[in-house]
């Protein structure tokens, strides 16, 4: 087969586009078989997979987008007699010369609009409902989105699957402790912190997180400080604010976004991992918090207890004492912190992006055999 995959995620920072690398490397390193064309909006990415034949398709703000998208796209594909499509970011040609397989990660901008800027939410309610009623195949990240999936747009349960997302294995590598404490101390971080890594917006739910460890600060239970990695998103301010207004100006480290190379030695430094978003499709940092060996506290609703399992605290993601509760249960207990590092890291091992790939590679296979 002359699959064809559109990269554009790659010139995005996120889940995204560790999504579309992890695969492609993936995918590359275990299929002899078939010819893989990527496709790319920018040309500072030519020359990532050298496995592949790389083009650029330029488009990259939202107007330019969509005529990518919807024009460049599917003219490529017939240039290059592609056999199968796989956008894997919840959109797809309207019209397509090739079966086209789409991921899917969730339904958050159209079942929660409210936290999406308004370009974005206009943008995917145009876009999720095509690429859910006009794919070939639905790949999600979760069994949680795919029940979704199926009942929002009326998906046969045979035409969308569940496929786990991996990690980097750099992550349960054994590190440099001389480079690790070099990554920190460029960042600034102390000796004992509490960690979150994700982006800077209200579904991530920071404003608990802030409330929970003022309450340990406020009853001497903790002497570290909050380190926060990832860039901003929008609608932060109030979070600075609060943060002010609690008088943690010096408790809490924002580190803006850390390169993929730096962050396990990040991972490595805390007592304790915090996600507390309010809804994901998968959620990879807490699966890297494990891998890594950290202790991870995380909500208890949509897809992260599938990633999570037993090895971390569940918890539901607004209450804050419970939250401030299971923070202190993990860092003044340490017969509990090892123990959930070793569930930890033993829950990480069942994820893989080879697994994730073998699993694709299958679903291309079936949806060519249907043509």
């Amino acid at each position: 087969m002359r699959i064809a995959i559109d990269a554009s995620t790659i010139s995005t920072q996120g889940g995204p586009r560790t999504y579309v690398l992890g695969l492609l490397e993936a995918l590359l390193r275990i299929d002899r078989e078939n010819e893989y064309i990527v496709f790319y909006n920018d040309p500072v990415h030519l020359g990532r997979f050298p496995a592949a034949r790389e083009m650029v398709l330029p488009g990259k703000n939202p107007l330019t987008r969509l005529w990518r998208e919807h024009v460049l796209l599917p003219l490529a594909c017939k240039r290059e007699r592609v056999d199968i499509l796989h956008c894997p970011k919840s959109a797809i040609p309207y019209f397509a010369p090739c079966p086209v397989v789409v991921t899917l990660h969730d339904l958050i901008p159209i079942k929660h609009p409210e936290t999406e800027k308004l370009a974005a939410r206009i943008y995917w309610r145009l876009q999720i409902p095509i690429a859910a009623r006009r794919s070939a195949f639905i790949i999600t990240d979760s069994e949680h989105a795919r029940q979704e999936i199926m009942a929002d747009f009326r998906v046969a349960p045979e035409k969308v699957r569940a496929i786990m997302l991996g990690f980097d294995p750099a992550m349960i590598e054994s590190r440099d402790a001389a480079a690790g404490a070099a990554v920190r101390g460029k960042y600034g971080l102390p000796a004992d912190y509490i960690l979150y890594v994700g982006t800077i917006q209200p579904r991530k739910n920071l404003d608990t997180l802030i409330e929970a460890f003022s309450l340990l600060k406020g009853k001497g239970a903790f002497a570290g400080k909050l380190v926060i990695v990832g860039r901003k998103g929008w609608l932060y301010d109030r979070l600075f604010s609060r943060i002010r207004e609690l008088n943690l100006d010096g408790e809490v480290v924002f580190t803006g976004f850390v390169p993929d190379g730096e962050l396990p030695f990040i991972y490595d430094g805390a007592r304790v991992f915090v996600y507390l978003s309010l809804f994901e499709g998968f959620g990879l940092p807490p699966l890297e918090a494990m891998a890594c060996g950290v202790p991870v506290i995380t909500s208890n609703t949509t897809s992260l207890p599938e990633v999570v399992g037993d090895a971390g605290i569940a918890v539901p993601p607004m209450a804050v004492e419970e939250v401030a509760a299971a923070l202190l249960r993990v860092l003044e207990n340490e017969e509990t912190a090892t123990a959930m590092r070793e569930q930890g890291r033993r829950r990480a091992k069942s994820f893989s992006w080879e697994a994730a790939a073998r699993e694709t590679l299958d679903i291309y296979k079936a949806v060519k055999s249907e043509e």
